[in-house]
């Protein structure tokens, strides 16, 4: 009978066991499940990592991230579903399953009032079997910034010679500190219908750069106070924006949005920059007049309610400010 074990993160054989089933399954880095896992517990965050052990052998893996959302005002505490493995040759006995079921059991006794996650098409059974729902899908904004077709070298190499030509100082726009970023996060939270809270320790663990070089730009006021705040992350041949917010007046995001497209024009390695954090009702028409082509960012997420009493107002999902808590851009 396999037993579903919370992961010792003070044993080296099984810390080892769990991230080398994680590095075979979807790669990454082992470094990337160090941090992720919080395996040195220098972050403060509150993740669990559960585990299937079979000889000495980590043979399946499920790992939640708790988090607070403040919905119409009220925090709640809620799980998010991540790092899902299966070794190849235990899979088909219903071992995610069991975690499932598992995690939902654990969370009851943690005040967690839902769970949610995505899933993939194979997995999707189990979480609808156990009792999750649709919840919300994504929105993905896009930007082509140069070209991978041959026929596209010419204009690729017109801007990388003369793309800097177009680019104007911004004088007001000035890279921040992650204390700055999390004091003006708190200072705009109250209007979102939905968000979820970053607090200064959650952000220092979730801009880590473990995965690429994260950084947060301002927009400054005539009085030099900040009126607006962009994430931009840099992995390979991207930027992400993880996240957008302003005080009352757009136009300071605005900047923000044409000063990461400065960014990518300078970098002649930067292909696109992609956002799919937000749900961009609020912002959308800025975004296309910046020539980000809005879409859907794939399947929904999936909810399990533990809460009896949690009730999240649907109509409000479009005007929710989404990023993802964890390091999935």
């Amino acid at each position: 009978m396999h037993q579903v074990t919370l992961l010792d993160k003070t044993s080296k054989t099984e810390v080892n066991q769990c991230l080398d089933l994680l590095e075979g399954s979807f790669g990454k880095g082992l470094d990337y499940y160090q941090w992720k896992h919080n395996v040195t517990q220098e972050y403060g965050i509150e993740e669990y990592t559960f585990c299937v052990f079979n000889d000495n052998l980590c043979i399946a893996t499920l790992q939640i991230i708790v988090n607070e959302m403040i919905i119409m005002g009220k925090p709640c505490r809620f799980a998010l579903l991540s790092d899902g493995a299966t070794h190849n040759d235990y899979r088909r006995l219903g071992l995610f399953e069991k975690l499932l079921s598992h995690v939902n059991e654990f969370c009851t006794s943690r005040d967690v009032s839902f769970i949610y996650g995505t899933g993939n098409d194979k997995s999707r059974k189990a979480f609808y079997k156990l009792g999750f729902e649709d919840f919300f899908s994504s929105t993905k904004a896009s930007k082509r910034i140069r070209y991978n077709h041959p026929l596209m070298k010419g204009y690729n190499l017109f801007l990388n010679v003369f793309g800097k030509l177009a680019i104007k100082q911004k004088d007001n726009i000035k890279e921040i500190a992650i204390e700055d970023y999390a004091k003006f996060y708190t200072n705009q939270k109250n209007k979102y219908a939905i968000t979820c809270e970053k607090s200064q320790a959650y952000l220092k663990w979730r801009l880590d750069d473990t995965t690429g070089s994260y950084k947060i730009y301002g927009a400054f006021d005539a009085h030099k106070k900040i009126q607006a705040v962009m994430v931009v992350k840099r992995s390979n041949n991207m930027l992400y924006i993880v996240d957008a917010i302003y005080n009352q007046e757009m136009k300071y995001l605005n900047q923000l949005l044409k000063y990461t497209s400065d960014l990518a024009t300078l970098n002649k390695n930067i292909i696109k920059i992609n956002s799919i954090h937000n749900n961009f009702k609020g912002i959308k028409k800025m975004l296309e007049d910046n020539n980000y082509k809005i879409s859907k960012a794939g399947s929904s997420t999936l909810l399990y309610i533990i809460n009896t009493d949690f009730k999240i107002p649907y109509s409000e999902l479009e005007n929710m400010h989404y990023m993802r808590i964890d390091k999935n851009e």
